[in-house]
């Protein structure tokens, strides 16, 4: 049986809206090395906790892992399709700006594209991106999510 889908091309998905804070930036770095050596480890200087080695580096300060960013548009998707999302889901993100501490960052998608499959499943695509609170785009992506009938 096929399904209609919930969704219409030029739809608009809104996502979280959070700030770039000292301790995010920590927890996922500190998160990732911690995983990664299996056991609890603080992340050194790099250009997402020291500001004056950020500098050094080009950067106007200390800004956010691109993982933050990534995983929030990953949240956006989940209260829209579930576990469409999570079983059969993809989603590329570019990072086009720095997302610089004290960044509120915004969210947010826009269905491309709603098909019916020959399977009687829907296939969405999606951009999803993050802007500043100024509209200034500083992630870019899409998203592809097939909803089983």
């Amino acid at each position: 049986m096929a399904i209609t889908p919930v969704f219409q091309a030029g739809d608009d998905l809104v996502g979280p809206v959070r700030g770039i804070t000292p301790e995010r930036i920590e927890w996922y770095d500190s998160a990732m090395l911690s995983a990664a050596t299996n056991e609890l480890r603080q992340v050194g200087s790099n250009i997402h906790t020291d500001p004056e080695f950020a500098k050094s580096e080009g950067f106007g300060g200390v800004n956010a892992d691109g993982m933050i960013s990534a995983n929030w548009c990953s949240e956006m998707l989940v209260p829209h399709f579930g576990m469409h999302y999570l079983a059969r889901g993809e989603l590329r993100t570019k990072f086009i700006r720095p997302v610089e501490l004290g960044t509120l960052l915004h969210v947010k998608g826009k269905i491309r594209q709603a098909a019916k499959q020959p399977n009687g499943n829907v296939r969405y695509e999606i951009a999803v991106w993050c802007e500043d609170a100024h509209g200034v785009k500083l992630v870019d992506g899409d998203a592809k999510v097939e909803v089983a009938a």
